[in-house]
């Protein structure tokens, strides 16, 4: 460490000067600039799997649903999902980290006061030296001079892993509305299957009952009577797993709006339309839309400031130590700031010369670090763009499906309707009945199945997107 102390006329426009480039470096600190240049990939100009069309409007899946009942359950796990809460707390953390690290470029001043006592041994046959008693009243005010800009490059990687930090949380917010709506039609879906297991044990049962007369009135023979029950029984069967599935169901929804899992969801069995279509945007209007592209984003900036800050830790290191205070044997005289003061003025500047390689080591890892950063950027905004494409491309084929799966469920129903009346008509035997039903309740559960495959799908989408979400009360936290 070289110490040296400027002229007694210079010293009070050094110290001056010095706080005035201070304020004006510590007042300059911004985040860092977008990283998307450094994306190892090229940005198509437009979706394959879209047509040039609209922008994107990220608010608008909640007025595609067109559902009041999801917006209040979205309202109530964004107020009382423990994940999202837990993420809050994670985000309040990660930003108090980041005023941590904007301490290191402000000066510190400080305060002390001290009591010292100490007594001596004569000597040899004289009587010890009375105690002696003095007082301290000391401030102390600290500044490393941030010429190269090493501690405003930290400050910059801190201001970034904020926004990351931000990010992540959006990230987390936007997916457990997600996961919350896509598990509220999983609900609709194992009540809408439970519904239909009631009315074909209802229908299975009515059937037996014309079996059965019709065995005792001597029409038909003891195979359509066993066949009859073999269909009653697998029908309650059914019920029972309909029923659990549609519990289970329940309790997952439960769970994600921080309830204890009792089961006692109201639902409501209503499918949203989604007739109209929804127009993607532009590739690039993903990257500053989705939190997770920006908070990889944000990542990568962080890990470039920190690149920066370790190279210029092994250049030349300056500070400026400024004290002042009073010193007395009396307590009283403390305050006294003329004739009992006691001050001194050091500026120092330090050149790391040998740390046995630490600082290289440093450098050598964060420059590695932001590699790693720039193939996770790279990464995330693939994934982010298959997702796109995956979900553009189900659409039409949902679509499509759901139209034959209707044909085929109103034709099974009809068909199966036509085959019991021909049976009792004598014109059909019970096995083409017993098939024609088995037909019928496949069709329906497909369409069932269907209908909430294209509903996830349209969820998926949105969130492949980075859409957002407006609902009463549910305001970011």
């Amino acid at each position: 460490m070289i110490e040296f102390i400027p002229p007694l006329k210079s010293r009070r426009v050094v110290t001056v000067s010095g706080l005035v480039v201070f304020s004006l470096l510590a007042g300059c600190v911004s985040s860092p600039e977008s990283q998307q240049d450094q994306i190892g990939i090229e940005v198509p100009a437009r979706w394959a799997n879209a047509a040039a069309g609209s922008a994107f409007e990220p608010q608008s899946w909640m007025a595609d649903f067109s559902d009041p009942k999801l917006e209040a359950i979205l309202a109530e796990a964004l107020e009382h999902n423990f994940s999202l809460l837990a993420a809050a707390a994670r985000r309040d953390a990660d930003l108090a980290g980041t005023r941590l690290g904007q301490a290191e470029i402000w000066p510190t001043l400080g305060l002390s006061a001290s009591k010292n006592e100490s007594r001596r041994n004569a000597a040899q046959g004289i009587q010890q030296t009375p105690t002696a008693r003095t007082f301290g009243l000391n401030g102390r005010f600290n500044w490393e001079i941030d010429l190269w800009g090493k501690l405003r490059n930290g400050y910059r990687g801190d201001l970034a892993d904020a926004e990351a930090a931000l990010a992540d949380f959006e990230a987390t917010r936007l997916s457990i509305a997600g996961r919350t709506a896509q598990a509220w039609y999983q609900a609709l879906e194992a009540q809408a299957v439970l519904e239909l297991s009631e009315r074909t044990l209802e229908a299975f049962l009515a059937n037996q009952r014309t079996v059965e007369e019709g065995f005792e009135r001597g029409i038909g023979g003891a195979l359509e009577v066993r066949l009859i029950r073999a269909n009653v029984a697998g029908a309650r069967s059914s019920y029972e797993a309909a029923l659990r599935q549609r519990q289970d169901a329940l309790r997952a929804m439960e769970l994600l709006l921080g309830r204890y899992p009792a089961a006692e969801l109201e639902l409501t069995h209503t499918w949203p339309d989604l007739d109209s279509t929804v127009p993607a945007g532009l590739p690039v209007d993903l990257l500053l839309r989705r939190p997770d592209v920006v908070a990889a984003e944000r990542d990568l900036a962080a890990a470039q400031q920190r690149k920066y800050e370790a190279r210029k830790a092994m250049l030349p290191n300056f500070e400026v130590t400024l004290t002042r205070g009073t010193n007395s044997t009396d307590i009283g005289d403390l305050l006294d700031l003329d004739s009992r003061r006691v001050w001194s003025r050091v500026w120092s500047v330090s050149q790391p010369l040998f740390q046995g390689g630490r600082l290289r080591a440093g450098a050598a890892r964060t420059e590695a670090l932001e590699r790693q950063a720039v193939a996770n950027y790279t990464n995330v905004v693939l994934q982010a763009f298959s997702e796109v494409e995956d979900t553009l491309e189900e659409q039409g084929s949902f679509e499509r499906e759901l139209a034959a799966a209707r044909i085929s469920a109103e034709e099974s129903i009809a068909a199966g309707d036509l085959a019991w009346e021909r049976y009792e008509s004598g014109l059909a035997d019970i096995t083409t009945a017993l098939d024609a039903d088995r037909r019928s309740i496949n069709a329906q559960r497909t369409l069932i199945q269907v209908t909430n495959r294209r509903i996830q799908s349209r969820i998926n989408l949105y969130l492949a997107l980075g859409g957002g979400f407006t609902v009463e009360n549910a305001e970011a936290r």
